[in-house]
């Protein structure tokens, strides 16, 4: 199935090259809306996979059980006991109650002891860093739809492996493939971002991302619901964590042989549909190559040129601190907080789940709260304004961490702790949203190495918050709050040439700005390229002018009101990636779109 103009023509729904303006959540029909509640839905059950794995430690911490007809059992069941609750506790003959579920009580998980745990936490996350950088190259490859189901796919054979392991080094190895699974929120983000347009697609990255980071609270509740169900049938510890872990697996690949067969790439339909399109253009008699359709480069050197780029701004690695102490901290306490709660407040492991579960929830909204704070304030002060929002949110998150570390049983009870809980998870989902409506405006020629490397540090905080977590999960805590502090505090120091910092304008230096305002001649026996449009900044106040250079609208997936951020104008723009989509908070300046070969972005 295939889409062209003439399916979007006259219809104000969608922008020129078929991206969608709005988003209609009660609606599926393809290719916009089923792009999005697929990409939501499949991050969702992807990050229910990631942490599956954590709402049963209390479990896997028990030692394996003995073989009930052992002599050793025999004579464990053949004393007299108070109760069950005695034999269960009883340091040698706990490996004979196999069906006792309290904490430190009976046997039937692997005997994963402190730094196991920490060990196996840090190693879930290894693979995704590397898994999000490399992603997108292959997305511009292959398409974003066979790239997600392929991606399912994979992962879910070492999820089905995680509940047959026996040993702590295959549970970890199979922890560490896993991880991979974390990529898919860079193909949720792509997804979105090549199917709507400028004016909606900050919206449909941020819920996108948020309903998608539910999972980890979705697991958090669901995980060990499913697991006292299969107690209660009378199954052993040992068979009701293996099969509590099976199912979700099944579930992606049932997802990806739906997105494989139901779904589209971009609003033209498949890749292939979009390859044959290409192909019929270029094998028209009018046709002829002038050398100037960048699309034809190799992904894989374009994704390099865009990193390499990126990673020479120090500014990108300012917002890799920013984001690996909000997302990074954010995929630690889902790999440690229901044991936290198991251990610290002594709640069993159904209710420790449903408390670290109300930390993931705010993904429902919060995330998406950054992001309008971050859009209100730039339309009073541009991306000076975007700089404060981060500030305003990353600032009181590191105060509310350090706060909940100092917090007890005793002293605050558990509702007090669960208070504070909630005001930290608030501040550090909108954290989330405000750093990403930074990213356009770092390295504009490069924004995809940026939010590349951007993403990639969430999850390199992540793995050292979970190293951290040797010292005791409550003095990491109170660490990982100062460094969260502090990365809000840094913010004043972020100066963007042509824009400045929270507390100076430098929008008098800016470049000005790129105005094409003829149309482009059609070259003799060439293809003619429709004349430029100016974006909505055309209309905008002097003063914020050089914040966002003029779009340019050709077909394929062009720039699209690229930030200018003070690079230096005019200057024809390389396609400015092939890779991980810009993600940024709602309503945020349009995002360039994604530069699919054989879709070349004309320099001007």
């Amino acid at each position: 199935m295939g889409w062209d103009e003439g399916h979007w023509a006259g219809n104000s729904d969608y922008d020129k090259n078929g991206k969608k303006r709005s988003i209609q959540l009660w609606r599926f029909d393809r290719p916009h809306m089923r792009a999005f509640h697929f990409a939501w839905l499949a991050f969702l059950l992807c990050f229910i996979t990631w942490f599956a794995i954590p709402p049963v430690y209390p479990t896997l911490k028990k030692p394996k059980c003995a073989d009930l007809s052992s002599d050793l059992c025999t004579g464990c069941l053949a004393k007299s006991w108070k109760d069950e609750d005695e034999m269960a506790f009883d340091k040698k003959c706990m490996v004979c109650a196999p069906k006792a579920i309290k904490n430190g009580a009976g046997c039937g998980g692997l005997g994963l002891v402190k730094d196991q745990v920490v060990l196996s936490n840090a190693v879930s996350v290894m693979g995704t860093i590397l898994a999000r950088i490399g992603i997108g190259g292959v997305a511009d490859a292959i398409g974003v739809r066979a790239s997600y189901s392929g991606l399912l796919l994979v992962c879910s054979i070492p999820a089905f492996c995680v509940a047959a392991t026996d040993t702590y080094d295959s549970f970890t190895g199979v922890r560490f493939l896993i991880s991979f699974i974390g990529a898919s929120f860079v193909l949720t983000q792509l997804w979105t971002s090549v199917m709507f347009a400028s004016n909606i697609v900050g919206t449909a990255n941020a819920t996108s991302a948020g309903w998608g980071n539910l999972g980890g609270a979705v697991s958090g509740a669901l995980i060990p619901a499913v697991f006292k169900s299969f107690i209660n049938q009378g199954y052993t510890n040992d068979q009701s964590w293996r099969y509590t872990l099976a199912w979700p697996p099944a579930t992606l690949v049932f997802v990806s042989v739906c997105i494989w067969f139901l779904s589209d790439d971009v609003p033209q339909g498949t890749y292939k549909d979009l390859k044959r399109k290409e192909a019929e253009k270029k094998a028209a008699a009018d046709y002829v190559d002038d050398g100037k359709d960048t699309g034809g480069e190799e992904p894989a050197s374009v994704a390099a040129r865009s990193i390499v780029l990126a990673s020479r701004n120090w500014r990108t690695w300012m917002l890799f601190i920013a984001y690996a102490y909000c997302f990074g901290v954010e995929v630690s306490v889902y790999g440690n907080l229901a044991l936290y709660f198991s251990t610290a407040y002594n709640l069993e492991q159904a209710d420790a789940g449903l408390a670290a579960s109300l930390f993931g929830l705010f993904n429902l909204f919060a995330r998406s709260a950054g992001g309008i704070l971050s859009d209100v304030l730039a339309k009073k002060g541009g991306v000076r304004g975007r700089i404060w929002a981060n500030f305003l949110c990353a600032t009181p998150m590191g105060v509310m961490l350090i706060i909940f570390s100092s917090l007890t049983k005793d002293a605050n009870g558990l509702g007090g702790t669960l208070g504070c809980l909630c005001a930290w998870a608030f501040f550090l989902a909108a954290t989330e949203g405000t750093v990403f409506g930074l990213v356009p405006f770092i390295e504009p020629t490069a924004v995809g190495g940026v939010a590349g490397i951007v993403g990639a540090g969430g999850n390199a905080g992540a793995l050292m918050c979970n190293f951290s977590m040797r010292i005791g999960q409550r003095p990491a805590f109170c660490a990982i709050g100062w460094i969260s502090l502090f990365s809000g505090l840094m913010m004043p120091l972020l100066w963007i040439p042509g824009v400045g910092s929270m507390f100076r304008d430098d929008s008098a230096n800016a470049p000005a700005p790129i105005i094409v305002t003829k149309d482009v001649e059609e070259a003799p026996k060439a293809r003619a390229l429709p004349a430029a449009e100016p974006t909505p900044s055309a209309q905008m106040p002097t003063s914020q002018q050089p914040q966002m250079a003029y779009g340019y609208s050709y077909p394929g997936y062009p720039m699209m009101g690229m930030p200018m951020g003070g690079s230096p104008g005019p200057y024809a723009m390389p396609p400015p990636m092939m890779g991980s989509p810009p993600m940024m908070g709602m309503g945020s300046p349009p995002v360039m779109g994604m530069p699919y070969p054989g879709y070349g972005v004309p320099t001007v």
